[in-house]
């Protein structure tokens, strides 16, 4: 495939470079790490539940501030994979990683400022932030989504290789960060809440330096591009006429794919579950101090297990996958599973907000169940997309689906900070003033069960094997 003159430009000095350094097998490999270090650093929005303290404290924020940042970064994360589709197949993953980039730097680095100058006006202030994390959230799914693509365009023999580990990263992500921020350095001197100008100040800097590395491992699929297209990588930088562009035209597959009833199902199903997920994830401190007021470290806590647990679910959801296609069996067992586990953590955190003594140990098991629950999901999802619309498509159809969760975590974080404030601010309420939110959330879960299992009997009709 043609490489387009954009991708051309982008890659050019680390075509000319690579070949003259390394070999061909060792520069493929050196991108496939470089592609799983931005993989790894691109799960650092996942640690905005951590926020919500210093932004009360120290920036004034309340809930419906803070909840309207937390889905406007994440509809930045969904909305925009359709786009960045669009971008890849025409230009190549290398332009993700370029505008992944460009939105990360600017964005931490203002926040980082606003959060030291707590004089700047809270509506001003706020208005800000709403602005950076939509562009960190659209920053996110660029630099994961060109990890993503890389790895599958490498290693596309094997799921475990193309997309189990770096969903994996993504999710080791906030774990390794989660240690870093255990520094004092990152803390007021009291540890009552972390100084988040110290925080998105660094993520500034390990940003500015991801972004190297991305460009480098997104420049070697170029190069096997121009490879299958003819080049020969040695001679790429002699070329003296541009390389022919691709066309932004959206072809028969495409068209047909957006005109799939079942895709749109699919993607209704993703709304009702994946929502809620990113809800609890991002209302968890929020919860945790309802139900435990005495333990205000406990949500750090709830966040580590989280962290860990869907790291740990990332990584053995790739290799359960890749022996069930070794036995021939279906992988929808894997998504049906997870959703079933899915209903249960609802009806879980319902009981957790009713329950007028539970101990610690409750909620950390609530939150593993969480850890597995969304890691294993965000790695099988990707998986049945490859099987049912293929290679060729997994860009759009991927990124098309992302639109769901995105409308489903918008909607579930609104529901919880309406509920939140109208019933819970007064402080004498008790935790069970949010328990009408995780009564509709398990309803959401069963309808989501019901579509996917219908889709699959239609899937199987249609002779894909899934």
């Amino acid at each position: 495939m043609a490489v387009s003159r954009l991708e051309d430009a982008l890659s050019y000095h680390v075509r000319c470079m690579l070949p003259r350094l390394l070999s061909h097998e060792r520069s493929h490999k050196l991108a496939y790490v470089f592609s799983l270090v931005s993989a790894v650093s691109s799960g650092f929005i996942a640690l905005i539940t951590l926020y919500t303290q210093p932004w009360q404290s120290h920036l004034k924020y309340n809930a419906w501030q803070i909840n309207l940042i937390v889905s406007v970064a994440n509809l930045g994360v969904y909305l925009v994979p359709p786009i960045l589709g669009i971008f890849a197949d025409a230009h190549g993953p290398i332009l993700l990683s370029a505008l992944a980039t460009v939105g990360f730097v600017p964005s931490y680095s203002i926040l980082s400022y606003l959060f030291n100058h707590p004089e700047i006006d809270t509506i001003t202030s706020f208005h800000w932030s709403v602005g950076c994390f939509c562009l960190i959230g659209a920053s996110t799914s660029a630099l994961f989504f060109s990890s993503l693509l890389t790895c599958a365009k490498l290693y596309p023999e094997t799921k475990l290789l193309s997309i189990s580990l770096p969903t994996t990263c993504f999710g080791l992500s906030s774990l390794l960060v989660l240690q870093l921020l255990r520094l004092d350095w990152f803390w007021y001197y009291s540890r009552q809440y972390l100084d988040l100008g110290r925080v998105f100040g660094t993520f500034a800097g390990i940003y500015a330096s991801v972004g190297g590395l991305a460009w480098i491992a997104t420049a070697r699929v170029s190069m096997m591009q121009l490879r299958e297209y003819g080049a020969d990588e040695d001679d790429e930088c002699d070329e003296c006429e541009p390389l022919l562009s691709s066309h932004l035209s959206i072809p028969p597959e495409q068209r047909s794919f957006f005109k799939d009833v079942a895709g749109y199902l699919f993607a209704l199903s993703l709304m009702l579950a994946l929502g809620p997920l990113e809800m609890i994830i991002a209302d968890i401190g929020a919860v945790s101090n309802l139900v435990f007021p005495h333990l205000p470290t406990l949500s750090s806590e709830l966040v580590s297990v989280y962290a860990l647990y869907s790291t740990i679910t990332r990584l053995l959801t790739g290799v359960v996958t890749d022996w069930f296609a070794r036995k021939n069996w279906s992988p929808k067992w894997i998504l049906i599973g997870y959703l079933t586990m899915g209903l249960l953590l609802q009806l879980g955190l319902w009981w957790l907000v009713v329950t007028p003594h539970v101990g610690r140990i409750h909620a950390l098991g609530i939150s593993s169940l969480l850890g597995i629950v969304y890691g294993g999901s965000f790695t099988i999802v990707p998986t049945v997309v490859i099987i049912v619309w293929g290679e060729r498509l997994f860009g759009t159809a991927y990124g098309s689906m992302m639109v769901a969760p995105a409308i489903g975590t918008f909607s579930s974080c609104m529901a919880f900070a309406k509920v939140y404030d109208s019933n819970c601010a007064a402080g004498h309420n008790g935790s069970h003033c949010v328990s009408s939110v995780f009564k509709l959330t398990s309803i959401q879960f069963l309808c989501a069960i019901f579509f996917i299992c219908w889709l699959f009997k239609v899937w199987s009709k249609r002779n894909i094997n899934i």
